[in-house]
């Protein structure tokens, strides 16, 4: 029994229509499966990326506020000036000036009494039971984000803003014979976070509907600001920060997303915070189903239009139907140089064999088109990825570049450190490290304002690139600190490169009327040591011991060592 119809007019139907489909069904399930899961892996790798990029640089943002704070609290006016001395308010504010993201700055005795603060706010209370004090006392501290308490009623509101969020960094301040005399605090307020996220996001976040979501380590939405607490992220076991997922977030709706982590500052203490960047499925696809509805609707069209013609024209068919039919089967198995032509047939055949040629031939021309379109489509995402890539490239490298004197900064140096000794621990040797400091940089910036500080800054990092072989290392750790890597160095060559260095800027023409000079602590890291900061910390301390011995001076040499 025959599956056909028995009608000549509907297998003629039916003919056309399975043209119609071996053209358009392939294209359809290529832009439905293969294209699709090829986009949603490019995509996905973006938005990893984008994720890894902000979870960097708002990292690196909280390790400068940390390390802003340890910085005050080891300046001489906090090591040695009695408490209760009204330098320490002017020092305050002068602190936040400089650092508006700060929205309290206090010191605290041992006892907890709040001795001086910006605005003298909490002047005269008692903090110690807050666990910025607590913490504070045994080492550097920065603590989770919180509503405040004590300072909500006391700080000025703020329009169109929830509850006053903060974020706190704590550091002891010691007197000269190493005694904690108070803990130095500071509160950073929560929009400081949302101006790195922002300033990160891409300027087509909107249109994409991407989103950008800071989550803390019970995986509850803390960044944006306003964000329903109950529309939790998925759970962070699924997150892999090396992959991307696509999972659903409780509201119905499929998201493709990707995670980073974001990196602890201080050793033994982490947030657990994680950046979530998300996008609906939906608006990833959304090309690829455009495309599709119009494959879909040229299928219908060529279809619908096969069965007009084929109706209008097989009640004028007669003898040379059976060679025109059989020719459209050849057509029909692929053979697509077969020509529809009837010799002999009557003059309504011979155009209806004459349209159906061009339908062919316009089928085949749309097949190409469709190859076109994808091809260009295909073209397009490439640059877009490429356009990607050349944006985290740059955010790579504004992470680890100091904007004011373009060396590097505390996060590249932490990262040559770390490539510096494990390269030792492999082939042994040694490599010498020295710790700069700017002598009396507080009374640069008092007397000539930031502006004169920042011209001292770069001419002393311009100097010291004078100064060095080029395969030395150089990078400005803190405000007025700089680092100097020297490879495969012995403690004597460190100590001469430091006598050099301190020369050379003592010798140099600064642009401000008073001599520059700078006080050198020198150390050299061995393959017996048990990590890359044991190094650090010694030339650390000969640098506070040159500073204690009167400045403008190295110390840490092979005589300081015997």
């Amino acid at each position: 029994m025959s599956l056909l119809p028995d009608s000549f007019r509907n297998r003629l139907t039916l003919l056309l229509i399975g043209l119609a489909l071996l053209v358009g069904l392939p294209t359809y399930i290529y832009l439905d499966h293969v294209y699709a899961a090829r986009l949603i892996r490019d995509r996905g790798e973006a938005l990893r990326d984008l994720a890894s990029a902000v979870a960097a640089v708002l990292g690196e943002n909280l390790r400068e506020r940390q390390r802003e704070i340890e910085l005050l609290a080891q300046t001489p006016l906090y090591r040695r000036t009695p408490l209760d001395s009204p330098d320490f308010q002017a020092s305050l504010e002068r602190v936040q000036e400089s650092y508006p993201q700060y929205s309290w700055i206090g010191l605290a005795d041992p006892q907890g009494t709040v001795r001086a603060a910006t605005g003298k706010l909490l002047v005269g209370k008692s903090v110690a039971q807050r666990p910025w004090f607590i913490n504070g006392l045994q080492g550097p501290f920065f603590g989770d984000l919180h509503e405040a308490l004590l300072l909500a009623k006391l700080l000025p509101p703020t329009e169109g803003q929830g509850p006053v969020r903060f974020i706190d960094f704590a550091s002891p301040v010691f007197d000269e014979a190493g005694q904690v005399r108070g803990v130095l605090a500071s509160h950073a307020h929560w929009r400081w976070a949302a101006e790195v996220v922002q300033v990160m996001t891409p300027h087509d976040a909107a249109t994409n509907a991407l989103d950008i979501f800071i989550v803390n380590q019970d995986n509850v939405v803390i960044y944006p600001d306003g964000q329903d607490k109950t529309l939790l992220a998925p759970d962070k076991a699924a997150f892999n920060p090396q992959s991307y997922t696509t999972d659903g977030w409780g509201d119905g709706i499929s998201y493709l997303a990707a995670t980073a982590p974001i990196r602890e500052f201080i050793a033994g203490q982490s947030l657990g915070w994680r950046i979530v960047v998300r996008q609906p499925t939906a608006r990833t696809l959304a090309d690829v189903r455009d495309l599709q509805r119009v494959v879909l609707l040229a299928l219908v069209g060529a279809t619908a239009l096969f069965l007009v013609l084929s109706w209008w024209s097989a009640s004028r068919f007669s003898r040379p139907l059976e060679r025109l039919a059989a020719l459209a089967h050849r057509i029909e198995a692929g053979d697509e140089k077969t020509r529809l032509e009837v010799a002999d047939a009557p003059q309504e055949i011979r155009g209806l064999a004459a349209a159906l040629q061009d339908m062919a031939d316009a089928l085949l021309s749309h097949q190409e088109a469709l190859a076109q379109s994808n091809a260009q489509l295909e073209e397009r995402v490439t640059e877009r990825t490429a356009a990607l890539a050349q944006a985290n490239a740059e955010l790579y490298q504004l992470a680890r570049r100091d904007a004011l004197t373009g060396l590097a900064n505390r996060f590249a140096a932490n990262e040559r450190l770390q490539d510096e000794f494990l390269r030792m621990r492999r082939h042994g040797g040694s490599y010498g490290l020295l710790m700069l400091d700017i002598d009396f940089f507080k009374r640069i910036n008092d007397t000539l304002g930031h502006a004169g500080g920042d011209e001292v800054l770069r001419h002393v990092a311009a100097t010291l690139r004078t100064l060095v072989r080029e395969s030395d290392f150089i990078a400005r750790v803190g405000g007025e600190e700089f680092m100097v890597l020297l490879p495969e160095s012995s403690l004597a060559d460190a100590a001469r490169v430091g006598e050099k260095i301190r020369a050379g800027i003592a010798a140099s023409q600064p642009p401000i009327d008073r001599q520059v000079t700078v006080s050198v602590g020198v150390a050299l890291a061995t393959p017996e040591q048990e990590d890359m900061d044991e190094a650090v910390r010694q030339a650390d301390a000969q640098l506070y011991r040159a500073k204690e011995e009167g400045r403008n001076r190295v110390a840490g040499g092979p005589q300081s060592a015997a």
